[in-house]
């Protein structure tokens, strides 16, 4: 189990890391006119396999705090699980307006913003949680 938290952790990190560094540098490294950069595809399927993957550890943290009653843990429990479903959904929502869409339908651009904005500021501090955990037991 202790291999499993930290190959998570590990996952989470720099997914959460490299999208945030890469976010910052997109407009430097990149012309859009000529079509979507093929990193940013590798980004979607990081971030389609690992979100899943974050939803199942934060259900799995907050289970586990249920149990205390202090406002404190159920807080810290309950805001990254809902804001990794909240992101998961606007994900695989935008995501698919893009890849597989029927129709004229277009993709918004700002979703993919405050995903790419947010989901570091969830991924890095859980899987750094993660590590600790795994290195503490």
């Amino acid at each position: 189990m202790e291999v499993l938290k930290r190959l998570l952790a590990v996952l989470f990190a720099v997914v959460g890391a490299s999208l945030a560094v890469h976010f910052v540098l997109d407009p430097v490294l990149y012309d859009w006119e000529s079509g979507q950069p093929v990193l940013w595809h590798v980004f979607d399927w990081a971030r389609a396999v690992s979100l899943p993957l974050a939803v199942i550890v934060t259900y799995e943290a907050k289970r586990r705090s249920d149990a205390q009653a202090g406002v404190r843990e159920l807080i810290e429990a309950n805001l990254p699980l809902y804001l990794t479903v909240a992101l998961t959904l606007l994900f695989y929502w935008n995501w698919v307006q893009v890849n597989w869409a029927a129709g004229d339908q277009t993709p918004d651009s700002q979703v993919f913003v405050f995903i790419d904005v947010v989901l570091p500021l969830v991924f890095v501090p859980l899987g750094l949680r993660l590590w600790n955990e795994s290195s503490s037991a």
